[in-house]
């Protein structure tokens, strides 16, 4: 599977997600929340990743109808440059 350069930022019940290289920004409703064996699962109401697509700016990406973002419990890690 394939990691993707994008940037995914959380907010007050939705998620948006810019891509490197375009302007375009998708936005979608979280529509529920799990935390369970250490992880944070975000369920969101349509899908914004592709099938070939695994993870996505720290966040594991999974799901065919709606993409569940899913990752560790905890401070979110520094990013490498």
């Amino acid at each position: 599977m394939k990691v993707s350069e994008c940037a995914i930022s959380v907010g007050d019940g939705i998620v948006t997600v810019k891509r490197k290289g375009t302007r375009r920004l998708t936005v979608a409703r979280v529509l529920g929340t799990v935390d369970a064996d250490g992880m944070e699962v975000l369920c969101l109401d349509r899908l914004v990743h592709n099938h070939y697509e695994s993870e996505m700016d720290g966040w594991h990406v999974a799901g065919a109808v709606t993409t569940l973002l899913s990752r560790p419990i905890g401070p979110v890690p520094a990013k490498a440059h």
